[in-house]
């Protein structure tokens, strides 16, 4: 085992004992009434709600009086470390026909799962999109959903978001779409989506940087992230296998295990510059279509995986995931090509030569995120969403050829 490894299992062990004694320090803490809720029923109270509106609200928002009235009406949502739930407002008749006072809100708080939130703490996922709704969400040019509040106390958060379904004409996908595979057509949607992103932090400087999104929440780039990104995806791969030796083959075992053998090669690879922002999780089921002045468009949920990365990262992300193979392997070339002039439409340049050999050197970050979440099992995904990713991104392992593309990158440590 190479000494980082072993170094990050050390770090990612200490990281979930400590998640678990926060946990259990938050059950503790409840029991003196000092607690973020735990439950949709503990959340969906007055005094609960108004307190999130008073405490935690962002100061652009605008609610000018605090709710009468708090419901369950038994909505829930599909999510893989989450329970997503829907709340009924009542702002009280004089506000009923107020639109700054809204009917209903999308909750996030954590799963009741104690593997997955053990894993969520340590890892730190979560905490990357409390980042995102109360630093971030008002500076995207794209559309996401409205944020009423973000709380975090302990191994818990709250957040209290705009209810998407209340906008008219507005579809949400969800994992069983993206397991179903999606058209070229809403491809191209979600490219233009991604450039419009991409292009409005494109090269920003380390300091622009920091003080948007620190490097203490990236993934791989914070202090160790190096180490327990190895050790993690390290532990996934024999698991993995025995769980779907037909999709994730012996052959696919050798490429990983040398992948982790030329870990710091690929995390060079990946983090030089230029960077921009990213979704980090642009999959479809993290996408909504909706209807602008100028006709359908898509905005996106769910920025757990934000990070400063190269844009390709959310093209062959969403791409692999969300098309099935023979689809994708008939208009990869020209879905880059557009992604590439999308780009140039914002006057940043992206020459295609790169553009092709990022993307397949991303690839391997999408094979391992469907090789961690099989192998680990530290989400709650269905089988079939899990087995149909990780078909797509095996598939795309052997059509991009990643293994040569591995063998001849250079190493700069």
């Amino acid at each position: 085992m190479h000494h980082s490894e072993l170094r990050g299992r050390l770090e990612i062990a200490a990281r979930l004992s400590s998640a678990l004694a926060q946990i259990l320090y938050d059950r503790v803490e409840e029991c003196f009434g000092r607690a973020l809720p735990r439950t949709p029923r503990q959340l969906a109270t007055r005094d609960a709600v108004n307190a999130l509106l008073r405490d935690y609200a962002p100061s652009s928002l605008g609610l000018d009086s605090f709710v009468h009235g708090v419901t369950l009406p038994g909505v829930e949502f599909e999510s893989s470390n989450c329970t997503n739930f829907l709340v009924d407002l009542d702002f009280g008749d004089e506000q009923a026909n107020e639109a700054r006072h809204p009917k209903t809100a999308y909750v996030k708080i954590p799963c009741p799962e104690l593997k997955t939130r053990i894993f969520a703490n340590a890892i730190g996922f979560w905490e990357v999109e409390e980042a995102f709704c109360q630093h971030v969400a008002s500076r995207v040019p794209i559309r996401v959903p409205e944020v009423y509040a973000v709380a975090r106390r302990g191994a818990r958060f709250v957040l209290v978001l705009e209810n998407l379904g209340e906008v008219a004409e507005t579809r949400m996908f969800i994992n069983r779409d993206m397991a179903a595979g999606t058209t070229i057509e809403r491809a191209r949607m979600c490219l233009r989506t991604f450039a419009r992103l991409h292009a409005e932090f494109w090269g920003w400087s380390g300091e622009q940087r920091e003080a948007l999104l620190p490097n203490r929440l990236h993934v791989y780039l914070a202090p160790g992230g190096r180490a327990r990104t190895r050790a993690l995806n390290a532990a996934a791969i024999s698991p993995a296998h025995d769980a779907a030796p037909d999709l994730f083959t012996t052959q696919h075992v050798g490429i990983c295990r040398r992948a982790i053998e030329r870990w710091d090669a690929l995390v060079d690879y990946w983090y030089s510059t230029p960077l921009t922002l990213i979704h980090g999780d642009s999959h479809l089921a993290n996408c909504f279509e909706y209807q602008a002045h100028d006709g359908p468009r898509i905005g996106m949920i769910d920025f757990q995986g934000m990070q400063w990365c190269g844009g390709i990262r959310d093209v062959q992300y969403f791409l692999i995931n969300s098309l099935e193979p023979d689809l994708l392997a008939a208009h990869e070339e020209r879905l880059i090509d557009f992604y590439i002039d999308e780009l140039a439409g914002y006057g940043v340049r992206l020459a295609a030569e790169d553009a092709r050999a990022q993307y397949r050197g991303y690839a391997f970050q999408t094979l391992m995120v469907a090789v961690a979440s099989i192998g680990l099992g530290t989400l709650t995904e269905s089988d079939e969403t899990v087995r149909a990713i990780l078909r797509r991104s095996t598939a795309a392992i052997d059509r991009l050829d990643f293994a040569s593309w591995l063998d001849q990158l250079p190493s700069l440590h």
